[in-house]
């Protein structure tokens, strides 16, 4: 099996049910889950670091883009090789600190479902509209 591959749901049930008639086929595919797990812990630690390298080349591109705001604006435009340096206007809104003009505010609301609490309510009987429990069996692999 490739980490990349696509297979349909019909190939991996085969698969799985093929790699299940015996304990050492049954030992493979748990390796193999194994080997998937660690797979993409690795992708997410991968992923951290990117983001983190990411952060860094940003803040230095800022910083260096900062630092030549002043030449450019004092040394007017420059053509160097097949690039231009220059400068251009543009108008951005500062605002003070705790700025809250209902006229120029947008009301944002966000609702997020605490599952915790409606999985009490429900198990004690409270209805929840909208909210149901469902029975999930769950495989665990240590």
């Amino acid at each position: 099996l490739l980490i990349e591959g696509e297979l349909s749901e019909e190939d991996l049930q085969a698969i799985v049910e093929a790699q299940t008639t015996s304990i050492e086929k049954l030992s493979k595919l748990v390796n193999y889950i194994h080997h998937l797990t660690r797979f993409s812990d690795s992708c997410k630690s991968e992923i951290q670091r990117i983001q983190e390298r990411k952060k860094v080349a940003d803040n230095r591109l800022s910083s260096i883009k900062d630092y030549l705001l002043p030449w450019a604006e004092k040394n007017g435009p420059k053509d160097i090789g097949t690039t231009r340096i220059s400068t251009r206007k543009s108008k951005g809104v500062v605002l003070v600190d705790g700025f809250d003009n209902p006229q120029y505010c947008e009301e944002v609301i966000t609702l997020k479902p605490d599952k915790k609490k409606i999985k009490e309510d429900i198990e004690n009987g409270i209805e929840v509209k909208g909210a149901v429990l469902e029975q999930r069996l769950n495989l665990s692999i240590k």
